[in-house]
Formats: structure tokens, sequence, C-alpha cells
């Protein structure tokens, strides 16, 4: 006799999708698969699996996501297209949203198709404005276009905490997927296995920080988590509202950010005043984040390899 397997749902899946047949409104998208069991320990094994491009340009490998089913939004993310920079505030303010938007901007400029995936709640997103077109929402997500070649997915609804963010939405036709993570380091370090914002492999991590003393002990804590990732390369910093490294300005920095210094990882960008970006809208970016962003698109392609090396 065949068995069959019971799809659960949660609450607030059930209330979408009244109101979808309310309204009249159907997707015929594949539900990202969700598995089950709790994750007890870090050093488990994983129990999700998210199939990316190698950063080398070679065949699909299979990545592992720890999730936990009874999370909403975690569990198996489905395929991220393009290698997936990470870009993360070492501190409150540092200005993450508006160096994500400007490496979409001129990986735009350059040909190369980008999504960025603004994981903020709603109502702490600075993306919310940067859209020039809106394409409805699905899935959790609100997506819109900017620019030739950007898409951006902003989350739908209200979350409390990073495991409450629904998965990521399937798009084709992407070379490069820009992970706005929207919470503090500390959020995403609780989180840990049950928030694929937290967990989901990236092939850079982009710490962005302030040049001064609390700022940049932060972010020494902050890449004490990413040390690894750091050895191979694989993390570039930031540095708002400082034009170079000064002895004076620097003073504080610790032991890993002067690695990073040493690797050639650490950037600057200007901090303008509110007359000049009174906020993220819809229209390009000030020039003076044009060279700046430029230098950080070349040093993610240092490592992840050309970013449209993988179109068919």
């Amino acid at each position: 006799m065949s068995t069959s397997t019971t799809t659960r749902y949660s609450t607030r899946e059930l209330q979408a999708a009244a109101a979808a047949l309310a309204s009249g409104q159907f997707s015929t998208a594949t539900r990202p698969q969700v598995t089950t069991g709790a994750v007890e320990d870090h050093d488990q094994q994983p129990t999700g699996e998210v199939s990316t491009p190698s950063v080398n340009g070679d065949s699909e490998r299979a990545q592992r996501v720890e999730g936990n089913a009874g999370t909403p939004g975690a569990g198996t993310v489905s395929t991220v297209p393009g290698p997936l920079v990470r870009v993360r505030a070492a501190n409150a303010g540092a200005g993450a949203s508006t160096i994500a938007l400007a490496l979409a901007d001129v990986a735009d400029a350059a040909g190369v198709r980008t999504r960025v995936l603004d994981a903020a709640a709603p109502a702490w997103s600075g993306l919310l404005g940067a859209t020039v077109t809106e394409l409805g929402a699905a899935e959790g997500w609100r997506r819109g276009r900017r620019g030739d070649g950007v898409i951006i997915d902003r989350v739908e609804d209200p979350v409390r905490i990073p495991g409450e963010v629904p998965s990521p939405r399937p798009v084709d036709g992407v070379d490069l997927t820009v992970l706005d993570a929207g919470w503090s380091m500390r959020e995403l370090r609780t989180a840990g296995v049950d928030s694929w914002v937290a967990t989901a492999p990236a092939g850079v991590e982009v710490l962005v920080t302030r040049p001064h003393g609390l700022a940049l002990s932060q972010t020494e804590a902050a890449l004490a988590d990413l040390e690894d990732q750091l050895a191979a390369d694989g993390v570039v910093i930031v540095v708002v509202g400082a034009s170079r490294w000064s002895d004076r300005e620097f003073a504080p920095a610790g032991r890993l950010l002067r690695t990073a210094r040493e690797q050639e990882a650490v950037l600057f960008a200007p901090l303008l005043p509110a007359k000049a970006l009174p906020g993220l809208g819809p229209d390009p970016l000030p020039k003076q984040f044009t060279s700046p962003s430029q230098r950080l698109l070349e040093r993610i392609t240092t490592i992840t390899g050309p970013l449209t090396a993988n179109r068919t």
C-alpha cells in the first residue's frame, strides 16, 4: 500500500492563500521545500541544501544551509543565481544599504545583471523607495526594478527576527546577488542556524563601518566571526566617512582589521551630508559613490571571477 506525505503549512501561509483565493491571485511557482526537525547543535550537519555556482565558474555543487522547520522562512533556500555577496553593517548606522545599492548600480552600469535581496524588516528597510518600477508581491517578497538590470526584492510582511525572513523568490537572468542583510551583527549571530540570512554560503562578505574608535572595535569583533573567510581573502571592509587610512583615525584598529588592510581588502567611501543624499530613492546615487563602488566591484570580481562567466 502506498504512503503519502502530508505537507504542513503555517497559519500565515494559510491566511495568505485564503486572501489570494478571495482576490483571484494565483501563483504557479513551486513553494520552497522546508526540511523537518530542529538542529540541536551548531556542529551538526545542516538540514537544507542550496545549489550555487562555484566562484571559479565550475559546475554547480550543493551547499548546505542550516534551518529549522518550526521557524517561518527557515529551511531550504531556493537556488541563488550568481555569486552571493552579503553586505552587513559592522555597527549601527554604518550605511550598509547605501553601499549595497551603490554596488548594484555600478554592476548594472557594467552590464552585470544584479538582484538585491533586502532582508530587513519593512519598518527598518533602507531600500523601500529605491525602485523605479514596482513588479508586485509574491511568496513574502515585494519586487521592483531599478535601472536597466537591477531587481530589488524586499520583505513584504513584518518580521521580528532574522529567522522569520522568507526564503528568496526564484529569479532567472541574474549574474550577481547582493544580500543587504538588514540586521545587526548581534541579531544575525543569535539567529544562527535558524536564519538563511546569516548562514547562506556567500562568495564575499562585505562589512561596512565608520572611522572611529567604537565602530572599529565592533568591526574587529565582526571580523573575529569571519576570521576563516578573512584568511581566504573572502572579506572586504568598506569604511564610510574616510578617504584613506590615517594613523590618527585608525589608531584603535585591531589585528584583524590591520590584516585586512595588508591584504588590500579595506576600501573607503564618502559620507555625504543629508542635503546631497537625503535618502535612497529611485534616482541614481550621487557621482561621489561611483569610483568607490567600482573599486568594490573590482575587488569582488578578484574573489569570484568574472560575474558574467556563468551565463548560458
